[in-house]
């Protein structure tokens, strides 16, 4: 039993760092530029041991947008989770789940950066059965949703609004992590400035 729990560790750390190896080789080469070879080149093993993990390049690629839109959707649900358990009001709801958003960016760049930047999935052509970017658009819907509901927004479009809300908090996050340097001292302060000041220009 030992050596069968001793094998199963080792295999999900080599795992574990072929999706890592992959994530960066993405994001500095680009996805026609990375091979099996190089992902193995990178972690020191052979190919033959990555192939034994990975059918293909494309499966490589599944698995880490796979584990990056849950970790994603998960950053999403727990404070939503979280800020409905505060008794804050939908609308509120909504402008701390937009937070989490700009907040998951900053904290993990290189999946940001591979989910909504590179377009992995685009560029490998590979077709996701669950796609947990959209599952969160489709919170963000839903909140919008539940604060019109309310009462607290004032919109024709729902639609629309949550797509000129998703494009908001997309280009805050590309400039924090983009000149994160300079927005240093004022990081905090302009992600709740300009959601807050957005958010204004929906309420009622």
């Amino acid at each position: 039993m030992k050596h069968i729990k001793r094998r199963e560790r080792e295999s999900d750390e080599i795992r574990r760092k072929i999706i890592e190896a992959a994530r960066s080789l993405f994001l500095s080469q680009g996805y026609a530029e990375v091979s099996m070879r190089k992902i193995a080149d990178r972690i020191e093993y052979s190919p033959t041991t990555i192939y034994h993990y990975f059918e293909n390049k494309e499966a490589v690629v599944s698995e880490l947008l796979k584990e990056g839109y849950a970790l994603f959707l998960q950053a999403l649900r727990q404070r939503e989770q979280e800020a409905s358990a505060e008794g804050l009001n939908a609308f509120e709801v909504l402008k701390t789940v937009c937070e989490s958003y700009v907040r998951f960016g900053i904290e993990h760049p290189e999946y940001y950066n591979v989910l909504f930047i590179t377009n992995l999935e685009g560029a490998s052509s590979i077709l996701m059965d669950e796609n947990d970017r959209f599952k969160g658009f489709e919170m963000l819907e839903g909140g919008i949703r539940h604060a019109v509901h309310d009462g607290y927004i004032m919109t024709a479009d729902e639609l629309l609004t949550a797509r000129s809300i998703w494009s908001m908090l997309h280009g805050l996050t590309s400039l924090l992590l983009s000149f994160d340097t300079q927005l240093a001292d004022s990081r905090d302060e302009l992600i709740s400035f300009t959601i807050d000041t957005f958010f204004r220009g929906l309420a009622r």
